[in-house]
């Protein structure tokens, strides 16, 4: 199964930061673009199935960490 999620960020540096560092994280089928604008980054990977699937956290974790949110 796919999942994309979208995060908003204050600053195009904020996000430029955050799209490369999602870029290395290891998921399979990882896509990592911005969305909307160059404030918002759009993540789409394939979640794991038969065990516990951290990626969305530490996604949400990361991008907290640089002053962005979910959308």
């Amino acid at each position: 199964m796919q999942n994309a999620i979208e995060y908003v960020f204050d600053t195009q540096p904020q996000a430029y930061r955050f799209l490369n560092t999602a870029k290395n994280l290891q998921a399979d089928n990882l896509k990592v673009k911005y969305g909307q604008s160059n404030f918002h980054v759009r993540v789409s990977y394939r979640i794991k199935t038969g065990e516990f699937d951290t990626m969305l956290a530490q996604l949400d974790d990361l991008a907290s960490e640089l002053g962005g949110s979910e959308i």
